[in-house]
């Protein structure tokens, strides 16, 4: 029988010649094989050891630790130039040293641009006990210490010898001495700040009738002028007038008592003259004045009588910068009325030479030494003209305060702006902080 199967069958048997041609005997070539290997290999490695997820993609964490790191130095850095920002400017002021005129003048009414000076007053009380010895007649006015007010204007007004002051009641008292008032000062707001000067007064006549405690007194001479509300006095009391009997002291224990209160009251008053001229004066020596109230007697039960006495003293003052000022415009040449201050007040020496303070209010100063004039300039006013400018107009600035700011190759004005990145000053002023070198 005819074998039926298909004639390819013996070729798909793989007959001699022919190859087996199954799918799975089909030739592979080389290169496809190492491939496949390869994948195999890989395939079987990824599983002969510890199991390999597939790997993620990579993480931005160094990119948003960079910006962190970006933020964080620009927020440093603003707090740096906010909180921590300042500068500090180093200042030389314009100095000159000069020899003094022999002598200048002063006015108690000094007009612009002369020499003023001005008046200090202050007084202290002494008391001291003794016996009494029997009593005695007297006749003694009334006394005490009062303070003069000037709120009129910044001029001094001068007060002759006798000049009345009437109190509340109308009880009239006198000064014995001449006296001037020192000008008021302008506060900040414009009001006046006034000038008082201190002076033992009298009561016109004795008798305890002018014994009065606290009291406030207008100057008569002033009335119908607008002086007279602006010019005042106040005292804390007037006592010691009497007429009549009182317990007398033997003259020998009156006279100690009286010395040894003078003697301590001289140095009291010396030590306050000292230590009440405001710091911006110069006193002139020679120009102290002491003067004494009567002794008051005030007896006691036990047979004793309690002495006191009040002396006031005055001293006259020149402001220092003023002295300056008027030295300045008789030895430099082109000053033009700039406020200056000496560098060191010791080295200049005041005497008085003469005074007709008395009856023209004028004094005659004799001055010798070295001393060294230093400009003024408002550091605040510096300040305000920095706020904010860029460091490069530094120069240009301080040359409008010209000539008080002198900046040379030897005496330099420095700026130093922090951090040091910032390129301008601050716009606050309580971070600028100036200096000045002499």
């Amino acid at each position: 029988m005819r074998d039926m199967r298909s004639p390819d069958s013996s070729t798909s048997r793989g007959l001699p010649g022919q190859g087996d041609r199954s799918i799975r005997n089909i030739p592979v070539p080389a290169t496809h094989r190492r491939v496949a290997e390869q994948e195999h290999n890989t395939y079987e490695e990824d599983f002969t050891g510890e199991l390999h997820l597939p790997k993620k993609k990579k993480s931005h964490w160094f990119l948003w630790s960079a910006a962190l790191v970006v933020i964080v130095c620009a927020m440093g850095g603003l707090l740096l130039s906010t909180v921590f920002a300042g500068a500090n400017v180093a200042i030389t002021p314009r100095q000159e040293s000069v020899t003094p005129p022999a002598s200048i003048q002063a006015s108690a009414n000094a007009p612009a641009g002369t020499l003023a000076y001005q008046v200090v007053t202050t007084s202290r009380t002494a008391s001291t006990t003794v016996k009494a010895n029997g009593t005695e007649q007297v006749s003694r006015a009334a006394s005490g210490v009062i303070t003069i007010y000037n709120n009129y204007s910044t001029a001094a007004q001068p007060l002759v010898t006798n000049t009345r002051f009437a109190a509340q009641d109308g009880n009239l008292y006198r000064i014995h001495t001449a006296v001037t008032v020192p000008g008021a000062t302008t506060n900040s707001d414009g009001s006046l700040n006034p000038g008082t000067v201190s002076v033992t007064a009298y009561a016109d006549q004795p008798g305890a009738s002018y014994n009065v405690g606290q009291t406030q007194f207008t100057i008569p001479g002033f009335k119908n002028t607008p002086q007279y509300s602006k010019f005042y006095a106040q005292a804390s009391a007037m006592t010691g007038g009497l007429v009549g009997q009182e317990p007398a002291v033997a003259p020998a224990d009156l006279a100690n008592a009286e010395q040894a209160m003078k003697s301590g009251l001289d140095n009291a008053l010396q030590n306050a003259a000292a230590t009440e001229i405001p710091k911006e004066f110069l006193a002139i020596p020679g120009t102290l004045q002491v003067s004494y109230d009567d002794v008051a007697r005030t007896p006691s039960p036990d047979g004793t009588v309690t002495l006191s006495q009040t002396a006031v003293a005055s001293a006259d003052i020149v402001r220092a910068n003023d002295l300056a000022a008027a030295i300045a415009k008789q030895t430099v040449q082109g000053y033009n009325g700039e406020a200056v201050g000496f560098a060191d007040p010791t080295q200049i020496a005041i005497a008085l030479a003469s005074s007709t303070k008395a009856t023209t209010g004028v004094l005659q100063l004799q001055l010798s030494g070295s001393p060294t004039l230093v400009w003024q300039f408002d550091p605040s006013t510096l300040k305000q003209a920095l706020l904010g400018k860029p460091k490069s107009q530094f120069e240009n600035i301080l040359q409008s305060f010209s000539p008080a700011i002198n900046c040379t190759a030897t005496t330099p004005c420095k700026a130093s702006i922090r951090p040091f990145w910032i390129s301008s000053f601050p716009s606050d002023p309580n971070k600028i902080s100036v200096t000045t070198g002499q």
